[in-house]
């Protein structure tokens, strides 16, 4: 599909007030996205936030901002032993029967006794999982320090960075004095994934007036590089425990068939080819700051 296209359908759905609904319909009956596969790299992702909540002691609580249609993160540290998981997402994008889907491709691969749900609040009790959605991770409103894993995958490159210094600042708030914070970001052009036509880093050819055009609500991308998270996350006095640049296969190639313009120039071309980055993070020790 043309990129293009795709985008003046997300600006022509921005304006409709069922947009939630046309979306949903337009997955289920055209683009054949509303149930998740789960393939081995998706899995192999998100053992990447089950990894960090076993280095935190027994019962400990996470929280998920964009927890998106399926609920497949939260299900797995649920799986792998969090007391309560917190699912924070603006929309209400998860269904009964999207999740019921995960669930038993989870138990065909073998990963356990997974129970079906009669309806999303069955899934306090089976999977002590709060469905928050719609939900604002900037003002979730829990307790101080009650919160010992925050995470997301493939979030923070959808959020403007003003909202995401909130949503960081909030959970700096929640966080126990031994939380982690673990975050998968995705830096390509998601618009690349669907149109084979333009390489995956098509966005560098836009300045900021530019791209705007081309950045509709529902497809927001904050073109935001591994470097700019590392300003914002020590700006706000997060420490990195973990900071790992991920250069996929086809990156190269891409880069070299897309033009930079202005606003890019000033990356280096490690910044510019690195097209997904982990971080685990902790709010920095008061003696670190005080420093």
């Amino acid at each position: 599909m043309d990129w293009r296209l795709k985008c003046l359908a997300f600006q022509l759905m921005d304006r409709l007030s069922f947009r939630s609904s046309l979306h949903r319909a337009l997955q289920q009956h055209v683009t054949g996205r509303y149930f998740q596969d789960i393939s081995v790299s998706a899995l192999q992702t998100y053992q990447f936030h089950v990894d960090n909540l076993a280095k935190l002691p027994a019962g400990a609580t996470a929280l998920e901002f964009g927890a998106g249609r399926s609920l497949l993160a939260a299900l797995l540290l649920s799986n792998a032993g969090a007391a309560r998981v917190y699912a924070y997402d603006l929309n209400r994008l998860a269904t009964t029967e999207q999740v019921n889907d995960v669930v038993r491709q989870l138990r065909s691969l073998g990963r356990g006794d997974w129970a079906e749900i009669s309806s999303l609040d069955d899934l306090a009790e089976r999977y002590r999982i709060q469905y928050c959605a719609p939900g604002d991770a900037r003002r979730t409103g829990l307790p101080d320090a009650t919160v010992d894993l925050i995470y997301s995958t493939s979030t923070l490159e959808h959020i403007p960075e003003e909202d995401i210094a909130k949503i960081l600042a909030e959970c700096r708030r929640i966080s126990s004095p031994h939380a982690l914070m673990s975050f998968v970001i995705d830096y390509h052009d998601h618009y690349g994934s669907a149109d084979s036509r333009i390489t995956r880093f098509n966005f560098y050819r836009y300045n900021d007036a530019q791209w705007r055009k081309f950045n509709p609500r529902g497809h927001y991308q904050n073109r935001l590089r591994h470097s700019d998270f590392q300003r914002l996350f020590s700006e706000l006095e997060l420490e990195s425990l973990v900071d790992e640049r991920i250069v996929h296969g086809w990156a190269e190639a891409d880069l070299d068939q897309t033009p930079i313009c202005d606003t890019f120039r000033r990356y280096s071309h490690d910044d510019l080819v690195t097209s997904s980055g982990k971080f685990v993070l902790q709010n920095r020790p008061a003696t670190a700051r005080d420093s």
